[in-house]
């Protein structure tokens, strides 16, 4: 499913109405619909006390051609509160559609200056708010009038009233999914065209309630010209190759994946990966790991799992002495990983290691956890050596490992996920994914996209480990870098969900309950 930012839904917008010769206020009416539809399809609307609390732009034109139709075609009560001053102008489509409600008779209160003293209490007495008072365009924090009249619909929604938001809830930002103070809490938003990005990322989705998309008769050329969407199961069957059932099937077919890990101490993260990439698909997978741990290794990874030991360092981590040997190992597989329970990167044998195994691994490759904190350590030379590789590349940071990678703080990657992960992939080159509530997976030209699979039992020690594992199997069986991370941040998530429904619930969930539910994921896509 395709998502929009508010500037190429502005741009959709207005082709459509030039290109194609769509009048703007029938884009109105046709919003104006789908959302009294909507309400239909849940609530009898005959006697139905509705209020709906409009601004003065094309949003608040929404809501009052919205509250024209539900006076007339459904016989809802409907009074409108209409949060611009007489002498303030109106967009033209508002303005037009305020004229026909004044025409039919509709209530319509001017909101001059302050909101009345008992606005919060009147909507309260409503069965449904409406929420049109600000739309995609809002970026900022609320204040003043608005602050008072989105305070006053989330107390009428406390009290029990069910409040829809036209296209976005007031105070959300579209293309972040900021909430910058105040924003109204919705139990449902009805949005056109296509989901904008905000609606789906966090905070922003806490406030939209359920989320339906109104078909404008926007034309379908126009919305296949965005540049995010949002992973299905569909996609997921697409990309995922076929298992092959005959007597010709054999583990060659199915790509060889080869996994880099594990320090002393972190032998777990190490043996995720690799069983996750076993579970997966993979037809073979090596884990490597330093030398004096293989014994330890063999004890703790799944008995399909081959191991191999390199050599290492005095705090048993990858010396740069293993390199040729790493390579000829990455080389023998279809795609490889590195990165999981590598240890502090203190050392600078490893650092060597992770930088030039990067630079000249010859296959596709997975970097995650302590590989990017080593490239971060140097992040010129870094995105250098990943923008200078000849085979695809997923980066698969945590919000603070990726602050390292652009140099920023933790807090700044989370206040906009959006634009961070497609500065990254830009810098890098590559394919990032940023991990964290609804994943984001970003092309190195922009191109987004977002994962609704997961849940917070997902949020435990190893999770992460088991998603690299994951995308290296795809990576290995020929899916394009960007199919991938789409695909394995889907399945991954999935199978968290399928675990913690089996499970009764989320608490409790470790990373080795969703390797367990990958095939039923994957079977489930499939």
């Amino acid at each position: 499913m395709n998502v929009a930012t508010s500037q190429e839904m502005r741009e959709i917008d207005r082709r459509t109405i030039e290109e194609f010769g769509v009048p703007s206020l029938i884009l109105m009416e046709n919003a104006a619909l789908r959302v009294v539809e909507t309400l239909a399809a849940r609530h009898p609307l005959a006697g139905a006390r509705v209020a709906v609390v409009c601004g003065k732009g094309n949003n608040g034109g929404d809501g009052l051609a919205i509250a024209r139709h539900l006076a007339v075609r459904m016989g809802a009560d409907v009074t409108v509160w209409l949060a611009a001053r007489p002498e303030e102008t109106l967009s033209a489509d508002a303005a037009a559609n305020l004229a026909m409600a004044e025409k039919i008779g509709l209530t319509i209160h001017r909101i001059d200056g302050d909101i009345p003293a008992d606005l919060a209490s009147l909507l309260a007495s409503s069965k449904i708010v409406i929420d049109a008072l600000l739309g995609t365009g809002f970026r900022g924090t609320l204040e003043g009038v608005g602050a008072s009249l989105v305070d006053a619909i989330n107390a009428a929604r406390t009290a029990g009233v069910f409040v829809a938001a036209v296209d976005i809830p007031s105070g959300v930002e579209a293309d972040t999914g900021n909430v910058n103070g105040q924003a109204v809490s919705a139990s449902l938003t009805v949005t056109f065209a296509l989901p904008k990005i905000g609606l789906l990322v966090f905070p922003a989705a806490d406030y939209v309630g359920e989320l339906v998309v109104g078909d404008i008769a926007t034309p379908r050329a126009l919305l296949e010209s965005v540049s995010a969407r949002v992973t299905e199961a569909g996609d997921i069957a697409r990309w995922l190759p076929a298992r092959v059932n005959g007597r010709d099937a054999n583990k060659g077919k199915f790509g060889h994946v080869t996994v880099f890990a594990g320090s002393a101490g972190f032998l777990g993260a190490a043996a995720l990966s690799a069983e996750a990439a076993a579970r997966t698909g993979s037809g073979l997978v090596t884990l490597a790991v330093p030398e004096g741990l293989l014994t330890a290794a063999m004890s703790v990874a799944n008995p399909v799992v081959m191991t191999a030991g390199l050599p290492q360092t005095a705090r048993q981590t990858f010396s740069s002495q293993a390199l040729d040997e790493a390579l000829a190992l990455a080389a023998k597989g279809t795609a490889a990983a590195i990165g999981p329970g590598l240890g502090g990167v203190q050392d600078e044998g490893l650092r060597k290691f992770v930088r030039e195994f990067t630079a000249r691994c010859s296959v596709p490759l997975v970097i995650d956890a302590d590989a990017l904190n080593a490239l971060s350590m140097e992040p010129d030379r870094g995105a250098a050596i990943i923008r200078g590789r000849a085979a695809a590349t997923v980066l698969t940071p945590h919000p603070g490992e990726m602050g390292r990678l652009l140099g920023v703080s933790t807090a700044q990657v989370q206040e906009d996920r959006v634009g961070n992960v497609r500065a990254a992939a830009k810098t890098y080159g590559c394919v990032v994914l940023l991990k964290g509530a609804r994943t984001l997976i970003s092309n190195a030209d922009g191109r987004l996209t977002i994962n609704t699979t997961s849940n917070p039992g997902m949020a435990t020690g190893g999770s992460g480990d088991v998603l690299t594992g994951v995308i290296a199997t795809l990576l290995g069986q020929k899916l394009a870098a960007a199919d991938a991370a789409a695909a394995g941040a889907y399945v991954h998530g999935l199978a968290g969900d399928l675990a913690a429904q089996d499970f009764g619930g989320a608490a409790g969930l470790i990373a080795r309950d969703i390797i367990e539910y990958l095939p039923k994921a994957i079977g489930k896509c499939q």
